[in-house]
């Protein structure tokens, strides 16, 4: 029956959500590594810019810039101390540049250390992807905003894109995955839950919002 069915897609997308972050766990270790390896570098182009006499000076200092703007294309953009969300939002833009989807993130300085890893990537990971799914099909401009800020003790998120018509039931809007729509977003209110937190989702004509409460 169909109570059934959602019980079975509700266990089978908690074992995704577990395997997402496994996937950016791993991702963030990589992370430490390669900053390490290129804090290395940068102290070899030091040594390196030392051995020059003075003649050469002027040269090996070109030399080392050029060096160092490369590197700098190699380091992640730091957009919070979380290290999971960071990896996640680095992860989710380069989605979002290669579908042509003009992207906007806006982090003020909030301590996110008291949300669990697995719930960052459930609650990011979903409003994020059914975000890109929104949008990407569009023609003309396609953007996405993801702001958080905090609001007394609560820590305030936003999500908004561009959208065609949104269809909704129970609540939910009705993604192009079918039956599986709004399952996601199950998970994501199971996650704000925790934290005393709220889940509201707001459509104005071609405008699609999601905005969250969380208690710190």
């Amino acid at each position: 029956d169909e109570k059934n069915y959602y019980e079975k897609q509700l266990i089978a997308l908690e074992q995704q959500a577990k395997v997402q972050y496994e996937y950016y766990l791993t991702q963030a270790k990589k992370y430490d590594q390669t900053i390490q390896i290129l804090h290395d570098v940068n102290k070899h182009i030091k040594a390196i810019e030392g051995l020059y006499g003075a003649e050469q000076e002027k040269t090996a200092g070109e030399y080392a810039t050029k060096i160092r703007e490369l590197l700098k294309l190699l380091i992640p953009v730091q957009y919070t101390e979380n290290p999971i969300l960071n990896i996640l939002l680095t992860d989710k833009e380069s989605v979002m540049r290669e579908k042509g989807i003009s992207v906007t993130i806006k982090i003020d300085n909030v301590n996110l250390n008291f949300i669990e890893p697995i719930d960052i990537t459930t609650i990011f990971g979903n409003l994020l992807d059914n975000a890109i799914e929104a949008t990407e099909k569009l023609k003309g401009e396609k953007y996405i905003c993801i702001k958080i800020g905090s609001y007394h003790k609560m820590i305030v998120v936003s999500i908004e894109n561009n959208c065609n018509e949104v269809k909704w039931k129970n609540g939910f809007p009705v993604s192009n995955k079918g039956k599986n729509g709004g399952i996601g977003l199950l998970n994501v209110q199971s996650s704000i839950k925790k934290y005393d937190g709220d889940l509201t989702l707001k459509n104005d004509g071609n405008k699609f919002a999601a905005e969250l409460f969380l208690n710190s």
